[in-house]
């Protein structure tokens, strides 16, 4: 597949909200800060790795709090940007990602995935209104352990 056409301003705006959030997330510290960068009806797609579907902001937010509630330390590594779709207000984009965490408890989480983002035009910025993990590679019984109550 032939990346969909965009200009370099926009592919580079959607690429930095996709690191920002990974950036927010590690941060563990600022749950409005992460919710700031999706649509008030957005929806995030766990599921191909086990966790759960959430629709909306509050439904993240609780994920978010039981997340950073149990871990200590946070790392993604982003990389392999592909931009699928464009037409100037809407865009997808995907992108492999490595994360890495350490549970409050000492347990340890490391996996390979890939990321898909949908993405609405908001004035100036992006906002993401869709995002999905699916694996990489297999899932390690380490993600079930520290997040499979979720």
């Amino acid at each position: 597949m032939i990346q969909a056409a965009a200009p370099l301003e926009d592919r580079i705006a959607l690429q930095d909200v996709m690191t920002e959030y990974c950036y927010r997330v590690d941060a563990l510290d600022d749950i409005p800060a992460i919710l700031d960068l999706f649509t008030d009806d957005a929806v995030l797609d766990f599921s191909g790795i086990g966790l759960p579907a959430m629709n909306g902001k509050e439904a993240f937010k609780a994920f978010y709090e039981s997340v950073f509630a149990d871990m200590s330390h946070h790392n993604h590594y982003i990389s392999n940007f592909r931009l699928d779709a464009y037409d100037g207000e809407t865009a997808t984009m995907r992108s492999y990602a490595r994360g890495m965490g350490r549970s409050n408890d000492g347990g340890m989480v490391d996996v390979d995935v890939r990321y898909l983002m949908n993405f609405v035009r908001s004035g100036d910025d992006w906002k993401i209104t869709r995002y999905e993990i699916h694996p990489g590679m297999p899932m390690p019984a380490a993600l079930s352990e520290v997040h499979g109550h979720r």
